[in-house]
């Protein structure tokens, strides 16, 4: 036995420059535009409480209609669309799926769907398409895939087909631009999904806020180029932070490369420890290390080490071995943790890499990790305090 509901649908459709190939008339992109405009007017006609978002993806993730039963507004936001970046197929997902978030948390009964529509591998992904699949199959959202001009590639060797198949989506291959429309006309109808499916709870608002949150990442991972890295590292490219509008962090004084971060949709910079503090003050996620950026509005999260950082600064600090009035003794740490990977060594202002150094001292009075090379060449200098809490060494 099977059931039929209103179901919320994105079609998420990649942009990028390969989709300027003519060997779909006239183009891939304008072949797309138009199935996409085909299948907006069979889903609507079938039933227009149905509703349809649209999502174009290159090196980042776009809303270019949000969900709507409205045919003329999905046509006229098609039209403006450029090709452009990257194959971002993560950002896409990840956008798509913050898209039905809402819907998710207030309309469990809906039919919640992802169309899929890419030419190539995921190469211009910050964003693991894999994580967004096994976001998506989580919340039981159904992913259905189409590959355009997949030529050469195995069947088992297609991104698209794993996507699909993780979330029990349906996976197609197209050559031509008729064959696409045909396609993506059959994807208009309903899905069927058994009773036994259809009973299946749905994860919880606190655990789909926290998963589907994007991480912030370094400028290490942000770079295109190597020259772009360097002249970041030296200082000659100032980066300001959209939140405090300053080059230098204010909570550890380090430049941007040292705390540093982007949006992972967006690109947008900001410091980590603005973030989290820009976290802590949004409230209408209830959640302190989860919030949305400033410029796009993409759910990101703050690792939760940072609040480390605050408790510095607020004096609410630990101890985990005894020390003497006026001394802190220090740790040798030789494994990476998040709360290690999220702070900036008070000596060079720089992170933590465990693959270059595999080790870090940790005050145990105020709970800041140094640079193990850092902390040996200050000591040599005949300093013997704790940078951040003032009290004398012991090793």
């Amino acid at each position: 036995m099977s059931e039929e509901r209103l179901e919320d649908v994105v079609v998420v459709f990649d942009v990028s420059r390969s989709m300027f190939r003519r060997d779909f008339a006239p183009s891939r992109l304008e072949a797309v535009k138009q199935a996409i405009e085909a299948f907006v007017a069979r889903k609507l006609t079938l039933d227009n409480r149905d509703r349809v978002a649209l999502v174009a993806f290159s090196s980042k993730g776009n809303v270019v209609s949000e969900l709507t039963n409205e045919p003329d507004i999905l046509r006229s936001s098609l039209r403006a669309i450029k090709a452009s970046g990257s194959t971002g197929i993560g950002e896409g997902l990840a956008v798509a799926i913050q898209l039905l978030v809402k819907e998710i948390q207030a309309l469990g009964q809906k039919i919640f769907r992802v169309i899929l529509i890419s030419d190539g591998k995921p190469w211009g992904s910050t964003i693991d398409p894999f994580k967004m699949t096994t976001l998506a199959s989580r919340m039981k959202i159904y992913i259905d895939t189409v590959g355009i001009g997949e030529l050469g590639v195995a069947y088992e060797d297609s991104v698209l087909e794993k996507i699909a198949n993780t979330t029990k989506g349906e996976y197609s291959r197209v050559f031509e631009a008729q064959s696409l429309t045909e396609i993506l006309t059959t994807l208009a109808k309903k899905k069927e999904i058994s009773y036994s499916e259809a009973q299946k709870k749905t994860i919880t608002d606190a655990t789909i806020l926290s998963i589907i949150a994007g991480d912030l990442f370094r400028p290490t991972e942000a770079s295109e180029d190597q020259s772009e890295l360097i002249n970041l590292i030296s200082g000659r490219e100032k980066v300001k932070c959209i939140i405090c509008y300053q080059y230098d962090c204010q909570t550890c004084h380090g430049p941007f490369f040292s705390c540093g971060r982007y949006c992972s949709n967006c690109k947008a910079p900001m410091h980590l420890h603005c973030a989290a503090d820009w976290a802590e003050n949004s409230p209408p996620e209830k959640n302190p290390t989860i919030f949305r950026c400033p410029r796009c509005f993409f759910l990101l999260k703050v690792p939760e080490g940072v609040q480390a950082v605050k408790k510095l600064h607020s004096k609410q600090y630990y101890s985990n071995l005894p020390t003497e009035a006026g001394t802190t003794r220090f740790a040798l740490i030789t494994k990476e943790t998040d709360e290690i990977a999220s702070a900036v060594c008070p000596i060079c202002h720089i992170i933590f890499d465990f693959s270059e150094d595999p080790r870090a001292y940790l005050c145990t009075n105020c709970g800041t990790y140094y640079h193990a090379k850092c902390l040996e060449e200050w000591l040599a200098k005949g300093e013997g305090a704790c940078r951040v809490c003032g009290k004398r060494i012991e090793m």
